[in-house]
Parts: structure tokens; C-alpha cells; sequence
């Protein structure tokens, strides 16, 4: 083999090799994901929280909590399903609860965001008919529905870190 075969063989592979990096590596894009949607899942997990507190109250403040919480649930849920892109898993490098399992069983992950996006909503519309009784069976449904993907779509390291 020639020297300038050597090197052109040598050149492909550092190539392919760099090709190989780039696409096992989440882009800045990915990398960025992964703190908003933690934060957005944090604001409605905060607004859920909200909820079920006001509702143990003997006098429900629906303007002023309910009604804003169960909104930000809604408009939160409407994107939820584009704040995993590929490349913004384990395999990032950074920091994130996201299993694998949501890229390897997508169909059924987006089956169940949808589901969480339709309790979400009705959520919001129960608040606004500010139906007490309602709203307690509607978070109960809410709160299922989260639970659903978590179980098979978040780790159970969250959990061992929240606690601490």
C-alpha cells in the first residue's frame, strides 16, 4: 500500500469515525431540552400540587388558584410531546430522568401523553365549572394519567433524589 493510499484510507476513517461522534452526541439543541422540560414538568407537577392542597380548604379559591393551576397544566400539556427529541435521553450526557424506553416505544409513549393532554383539558374545563366534587375525581384522573407514563417512562432515580 502507497503512502497516499494510507493516508486517504487513514483520512475516511477519521471520517466515519467523527460522522459515528456526531450523531451518538445530542446537539446543544437536545442538551437544552432536557432543563426545559424538567422546569415545565415542575410547573405542573407545582400546579397539580396547588390543586389538591386548595382543595383540602374548607373555602376553594377557583379564581385565584384552581383556575390558573389547572390552565397551566393544560397549556403546559399541549407541548409535552415535543419536549423529547431525539438525542435528549440518558445518551445526552447531561442529567435526565427520561428512560430509553421513550425512543424504543414511542407509539405507546405518544399514546400516553395524548391521554395525559385530554385529562389536562378536562381538568381545565371541570375548574372553570368550579364543580368541587368534579374537580377532585378530574385531578384523581390527572394525576393517573401522569402516573401511567412515569412508570414506564421516567426513572425510578427521581424518585431517590427528590426524597433526599
Amino acid at each position: 500500500m502507497s503512502v497516499l493510499s494510507f493516508r486517504c484510507l487513514a483520512a475516511a476513517a477519521c471520517v466515519a469515525l467523527g460522522v459515528a461522534v456526531l450523531e451518538a452526541t445530542a446537539g446543544p439543541a437536545e442538551v437544552a431540552q432536557i432543563k426545559s422540560r424538567q422546569d415545565k414538568f415542575r410547573d405542573m407537577g407545582g400546579a397539580l400540587k396547588a390543586i389538591s392542597d386548595e382543595l383540602k380548604k374548607r373555602t376553594i379559591d377557583w379564581d385565584n388558584t384552581i383556575v390558573p393551576n389547572t390552565q397551566t397544566i393544560k397549556d403546559r400539556s399541549g407541548y409535552l410531546l415535543n419536549w423529547f427529541p431525539k438525542g435528549s435521553g440518558p445518551e445526552s450526557g447531561k442529567k435526565t430522568y427520561a428512560l430509553p424506553a421513550i425512543w424504543q416505544r414511542n407509539d405507546d409513549f405518544v399514546k400516553l401523553g395524548k391521554a395525559a393532554q385530554d385529562e389536562a383539558a378536562k381538568l381545565n374545563q371541570v375548574a372553570l365549572s368550579k364543580d368541587g366534587n368534579a374537580l377532585k375525581a378530574e385531578v384523581e384522573a390527572m394525576g393517573k394519567a401522569c402516573k401511567a407514563c412515569h412508570d414506564s417512562y421516567r426513572s425510578a432515580d427521581f424518585k431517590k433524589e427528590d426524597e433526599d
